[in-house]
């Protein structure tokens, strides 16, 4: 009976409790707003001042990254090797940074041995520990370090700048659609608020992004495909944010963090970009070559 009471409300106290959700949506919002404002202007300042800036910024948003998985995964009832964990995910990041000094294929051979030998040692579900660990390295470290592999391409500045105005663009439309216009759940099982109307309004908005973006830059594209670009771009990005609800789902989290208010942990915001990226960096080495 108690439970019952707990998961029901009264019609007159959805009512006295109506004014109090909207008022926290719109706290929600605005911190949101501040938060994007304070932290986008150094991350754009990094892209802008090269390669280098560009891979200490993301060294740094991979590191709270690595943190906030490996904390996610231990909070969960896993355990992780932290450690070994975090030096292979920051070698990945270093060696695209970096590929003449640490070679990806070098990273990949390091960080196996490492970890499988660390496994040998754990009487505790050691395979599943190993995977856990290896799976956060790759998953952050690999996907995330071809953000520096894409800054380092001929245009590489374009190439980041289209990555990150799709995958922005596609959220900020889906968020704002969704809470005015959303009714239709679109997988309430991973993320119960995302509705249709606001993925099918980030999906335009990514492919008017990815037109308008290859329009204005030296991005080798036709127009026509900066839109199917951008339009991929902003279905992975739904992809990349329902992985992470996924994983939170599964340790039983509501968010990855609480380092940037209104939008969660780091996790939280790169989610979308760690599937967007490395797709946009695929399309870019085929430019390339198509260029040549």
């Amino acid at each position: 009976m108690a439970v019952c009471l707990k998961q029901t409300r009264l019609p007159h106290e959805q009512l006295l409790l109506s004014p109090y959700l909207q008022s926290q949506d719109k706290t929600n919002v605005k911190q949101r707003l501040l938060v994007a404002l304070l932290v986008l202007p150094p991350v754009l300042l990094g892209l802008w001042g090269g390669a280098h800036w560009w891979a200490l910024v993301i060294l740094i948003v991979s590191t709270l990254g690595g943190l906030e998985y490996f904390a996610l995964m231990a909070q969960g009832g896993y355990q992780p090797y932290r450690l070994l964990g975090m030096g292979w995910l920051l070698l990945l990041i270093v060696g695209a940074w970096q590929p003449t000094l640490l070679p990806l294929s070098l990273v990949i051979t390091v960080g196996f041995i490492a970890t499988f030998t660390q496994a040998l040692f754990k009487t505790e579900r050691p395979i599943l520990n190993w995977a856990i660990t290896g799976v956060g390295a790759l998953y952050i470290g690999a996907m995330l370090g071809q953000a520096i592999s894409l800054r380092l391409l001929p245009n590489g500045l374009a190439w980041v700048f289209l990555s990150l105005a799709v995958t922005m663009l596609n959220d900020t439309f889906a968020f704002f659609i969704g809470i005015t216009f959303g009714k239709h759940k679109i997988w309430p099982r991973l993320s119960p608020k995302k509705s249709w109307e606001g993925t099918i309004g980030g999906w335009i908005a990514a492919a008017v992004t990815g037109y308008v973006v290859v329009s204005l830059t030296p991005i080798p594209l036709a127009p026509w495909i900066g839109a199917v670009v951008g339009l991929m771009g902003g279905i992975l990005a739904l992809l990349g944010d329902l992985t992470i609800s996924m994983l939170k789902r599964q340790v039983g989290a509501k968010d990855s963090g609480k380092i940037m208010p209104g939008h969660g942990g780091m996790l939280d915001r790169l989610d979308s970009l760690l599937f967007v990226i490395p797709f946009i960096y695929q399309v870019a080495l085929l430019a390339l070559a198509a260029a040549q």
